[in-house]
């Protein structure tokens, strides 16, 4: 590890995810925080949760362009609003600042693409906040490129929230408008898009590939307020993959109750040797293949709970359960940022990929608003 400093310029405030981003990178040894600043163009009350977390932090409020300028500013942690996020980030990376992006990449395709387009005129690093560095996924990926899978066939995540109070929504079919002229609410949140994209990003992550067409589905099952904002609760996406893999996501937000911690996060991969499945909230994997099952050794009559090694000789034994978890994730999300500045090393969660999973998400919206399969370009 290097001793060079990096400042880190934060735009977004309270009510937004720079109340953790912020602490994770004061967190990192390499980094300093510098400024706090929004553009010209904020909402008021979105400059008002933006100075009260810089007064948290003891940092300055700036215009954006001013801190800009600042020359110990190296990296911006970017949380505005989605329908603000693509304008503020060109701005940035053109005074080469390296952006740390919160999720999603952006609300459209055509914001999706500014911000790509802009990070390699610039050559700028980077990343969009992901779960990517999570213990499942990183263990779902060395088994992926293991091969132990065998030829990948088929892949499934299911990620929901545990939030919100439930039982509210009427019931009735949803009318999807397969538009999303807004994205940003206080009530709700577009939960395809607002948790799908973890989903659709971990499955981009571990495949590299592009989807070529899909089906999906939005609902209100839970709250009132998605109902009010015209958004849905929960969702379901299945993809057709360039190469003919199957893959799937649901997700959406079911509220505090629905699980004894944050919400539900599994991944399943389905291969020509074998079917494994990752689970967040329990540390371990499950194996499904044709090797033989635990068979008991016979009562030993000296033994006959088995409680010695010298008289099990015989038993096959039984499967363990192997660990795949690990709390510091979002520790490691922030660090690997920062190593790919001091490195120079590409990011696992860029622009370009977080982009596709823009495409495929508005897509999904166009499929569940017409019910039928949408192509991808």
């Amino acid at each position: 590890m290097s001793n060079k400093s990096y400042g880190v310029l934060l735009v977004g405030g309270y009510r937004s995810h720079q109340e953790n981003y912020a602490f994770q990178f004061l967190s990192d040894p390499r980094c300093r925080l510098v400024a706090s600043a929004d553009d010209a163009n904020a909402p008021v009350e979105r400059v008002e949760l933006n100075q009260r977390l810089a007064k948290q932090l003891d940092l300055p409020y700036q215009d954006l362009e001013t801190a800009l300028q600042r020359t110990d500013v190296d990296l911006v942690s970017l949380c505005p609003e989605a329908e603000r996020r693509a304008e503020i980030a060109v701005k940035c990376a053109k005074a080469g600042k390296h952006l740390y992006l919160d999720k999603p990449l952006a609300p459209n395709p055509r914001d999706a693409r500014k911000i790509v387009n802009v990070v390699q005129e610039t050559g700028v690093k980077n990343q969009m906040f992901s779960n990517v560095y999570c213990g499942w996924a990183q263990q779902a990926k060395q088994t992926l490129n293991s091969g132990q899978v065998g030829d990948l066939r088929a892949i499934h995540c299911d990620i929901t929230f545990a939030k919100g109070h439930p039982g509210s929504a009427p019931k009735g079919k949803r009318n999807e408008p397969g538009e999303r002229p807004r994205y940003t609410f206080v009530e709700a949140k577009p939960e395809l898009f607002d948790i799908g994209v973890y989903a659709v990003s971990i499955i981009n992550w571990l495949t590299q590939k592009r989807v070529k067409s899909l089906v999906a589905t939005t609902s209100n099952y839970f709250f009132k307020e998605h109902v009010a904002c015209g958004v849905e609760d929960f969702g379901t996406i299945v993809m057709k993959l360039e190469d003919e893999t199957t893959a799937s996501v649901s997700c959406g937000r079911f509220g505090w109750t629905s699980h004894p911690l944050s919400g539900i996060q599994k991944l399943r991969l389905v291969g020509t040797e074998r079917s494994i499945c990752f689970d967040a909230h329990q540390p371990r994997l499950e194996i499904y293949t044709a090797e033989p099952a635990f068979q008991p050794p016979v009562p030993h009559p000296l033994d006959p709970m088995g409680m010695w090694g010298g008289t099990t000789v015989d038993a096959i034994p039984k499967k363990t359960w192997k660990t795949v978890g690990g709390t510091d994730w979002i520790k490691r999300e922030f660090q690997a940022f920062v190593d790919a500045i001091e490195n120079d090393t590409p990011t696992e969660m860029t622009a370009e990929l977080a982009a596709h999973s823009v495409e495929i998400i508005t897509a999904a919206y166009r499929s569940a608003a017409t019910g039928r399969m949408v192509e991808l370009d």
